[in-house]
């Protein structure tokens, strides 16, 4: 029989990682759920005060008295930054100096709180696949997928996965800033916060299985706007360029606390993550490392929900935060998500069609 729970749990061996910023109340409780795991390292990354916003001094201060109140036995890194990094800079130049040290870590951003049998699901999985390198990310959060879409398995592939509550490798991150080495210096000759690449990011073919997350990810590997697509969109598309895949969890073991007017990405009024839940033990393996096109696509249909166009004009139109909630809540209902698993599916096997009629004449 599966059990959430494990009578005598192991002693938490892989580093943990927290970045906070200026939101001391979240970086309190995050911390205190690293402090039920006791990881033997802990890398503490914080951010400076903006110059511009006149209450960030007190608040990073505050934030840096939290995570200073480490109370179990640990070996603790600290990167704290003088001036303001940005977000971008802070998460990259942090895990660049985490990965100097550590051959793998867990991370969390302040906002991330996890489930405790997040620690053992990372570890165990972090010691499983180290040495394949089809497998860059370990997730925490399944973003809402449905759970029926996991088939009584703990987790599956996919091509890109939640950060909120991650784990991954030093190989695979450094493969990644060989690619993508923005060093975040602002000035004559440098691009500071500019996306850089050795070479362009080009998704493998079958990666990615609707139409709505290939223009999404095009879209991201042109642009600019390093708020709309950050670090973590950078990532993943390294990650799907070389062909590579992420766990994404059965179980949502990590809940995203941050929304609202404070978080760089997660304004929405109202928003809000699923509750963390804890993972049963021992974990159901797939039986194949490959990409699983139900979980891929119910991914990819969230990300158009949110980040799509129709999400994007519904932000410049929709001022009220009421009216907002409202067409949030008719986006996310049942008919609308099974109208638009339909449709994915129906794009997806049209397209399938039409490659096997143009493609080369078989003897």
């Amino acid at each position: 029989m599966l059990s959430t729970r494990r009578k005598d749990p192991p002693l938490i061996t892989t580093p943990v990682v927290l970045v906070a910023f200026n939101r001391p109340h979240l970086a309190r409780r995050t911390l205190a759920a690293i402090r039920e795991a006791a990881p033997q390292q802990l890398f503490l990354v914080a951010d400076g005060p903006r110059p511009d916003r006149p209450d960030d001094a007190d608040l990073c201060a505050a934030t840096r008295e939290v995570l200073d109140a480490v109370d179990w036995p640990c070996e603790v890194h600290r990167k704290y930054s003088e001036v303001n990094l940005g977000v971008e800079a802070n998460v990259e130049l942090g895990l660049d100096w985490v990965f100097t040290h550590v051959d793998e870590a867990v991370v969390f951003e302040d906002d991330c709180t996890p489930d405790p049998t997040f620690f053992p699901y990372a570890a165990e999985l972090l010691d499983r696949y180290r040495d394949d390198d089809r497998v860059w990310q370990v997730s925490g959060n399944r973003l809402g997928v449905p759970q029926r879409f996991f088939h009584g398995d703990s987790y599956v592939f996919t091509s890109w996965a939640s950060v909120w509550g991650w784990a991954t490798w030093a190989d695979r991150w450094q493969r990644h800033r060989a690619q993508f080495p923005r060093d975040h210096v602002r000035g004559p000759g440098h691009a500071g916060d500019d996306p850089v690449r050795t070479t362009p990011a080009a998704p493998l073919p079958g990666v990615l299985v609707t139409r709505g997350g290939q223009r999404h990810f095009a879209e991201a590997a042109r642009s600019s706007d390093v708020v709309t697509h950050g670090w973590d969109k950078h990532w993943w598309l390294t990650v799907m360029s070389a062909g590579g895949l992420c766990v994404t969890p059965s179980a949502n073991l990590v809940e995203n606390r941050g929304f609202g007017p404070d978080a760089t990405h997660t304004v929405s009024a109202g928003g809000s993550d699923d509750p963390a839940e804890p993972m049963a033990f021992p974990l159901r393996h797939p039986h194949d490392v490959a990409l699983d096109v139900a979980v891929e696509r119910e991914l990819e249909l969230r990300l158009n929900r949110v980040g799509g166009p129709a999400a994007k004009l519904a932000r410049k139109v929709i001022r009220s935060p009421r009216l907002r909630r409202a067409a949030r809540a008719a986006v996310n209902s049942a008919p609308a998500t099974s109208a638009a698993r339909l449709a994915a599916r129906l794009t997806r096997r049209s397209a399938a069609r039409a490659s096997a009629r143009t493609g080369p004449d078989r003897d």
